[in-house]
């Protein structure tokens, strides 16, 4: 405002020919004047790019961004896990290196708040997706390592991008396959039906863990059968088992299993880990049986 009543003030004396005496413009104080040479606060975008895509190579360097590049371009075709068994474990290995090289990254006081440590380690589960499988232990490894990012506010909505094309990608089951589920959807109990015999249904089982994505109990042989599953609390389910022929085990099994602590529990009491369950049943059922060996 007092720079355009000096403009006016200079014009009139134009038009009559005398001296008008001008306000000082206004200057800045020193205080401003230092204040201006201070570097401003940059405001960072939240990070948003479409999945599977990686930046352009950055402190990686451009080999192993064009590795990643070369095996989504053969692997985002396909669902996951691929069954070409040579390209998985190109998969593997390229994971393993993915993550090795955000660990690195992050571990540099330099870089240990790049962007690039969240690509990589977003590109590592990638990987492993489609290495492993969404129902894996291996890719489960993998994604902690991107949901350490979800509470972020710049990287929120990337981790939320990543989880549905995991969805989107990981094969999720069908929801006529869950028999039953723990309150809060953490746990399911899956099956998978097949007709035995005439009018003979088996249910093959298997536990999921919702959000880790990982399978925590599956049975090899497709004959076990899981007819009813039974919710005691938040992570435990009784299984009532049998396996095809239903003479094997005329009464059935009951078996207990805890979620949370990965193991299962006989009526005859104890603790078994998943891994060696279906050994332990086995067994059982070759000592009940009449004649056996």
């Amino acid at each position: 405002m007092t720079n355009f009543f000096n403009r006016l003030k200079s014009c009139l004396a134009g038009w009559s020919g005398k001296h008008v005496a001008c306000e000082p413009a206004f200057e800045p104080s020193r205080a401003q004047q230092n204040l201006a040479w201070l570097p401003r606060n940059r405001v960072f975008e939240p990070l948003d790019l479409p999945l599977p895509d990686y930046p352009a190579p950055g402190l990686i360097g451009e080999p192993l961004y064009l590795r990643y590049s070369a095996f989504m371009a053969q692997a985002g075709k396909n669902p996951a896990p691929l069954a070409d068994g040579a390209l998985r474990e190109v998969g593997r290995r390229l994971a393993s290196e993915l993550l090795g090289q955000a660990i690195t990254l992050g571990s540099s006081k330099a870089h240990e708040g790049s962007d690039e440590v969240y690509w990589l380690v977003q590109s590592a589960a990638i990987t492993s997706l489609f290495a492993d499988g969404a129902q894996s232990a291996e890719f489960a490894g993998y994604r902690q390592h991107v949901a350490y990012y979800q509470a972020g506010c710049r990287t929120a909505g990337q981790v939320n991008a990543f989880d549905r094309y995991v969805a989107a990608n990981g094969q999720p089951a069908v929801e006529d396959e869950v028999q039953s589920r723990s309150a809060d959807d953490h746990y399911r109990v899956m099956v998978r039906p097949w007709e035995a015999g005439n009018t003979h249904w088996v249910y093959s089982p298997r536990v999921l863990d919702t959000h880790q994505g990982t399978c925590l109990l599956s049975f090899q042989d497709a004959c076990w059968s899981a007819d009813v599953s039974t919710w005691h609390s938040g992570s435990t389910v009784e299984l009532a088992l049998r396996k095809y022929p239903s003479h094997r085990a005329r009464d059935g099994i009951r078996v207990i299993i805890d979620c949370t602590k990965r193991c299962a529990l006989l009526e005859a009491g104890g603790e078994i880990e998943l891994a060696d369950l279906e050994a332990v049943l086995d067994a059982r059922l070759e000592g009940a049986e009449p004649g056996s060996r």
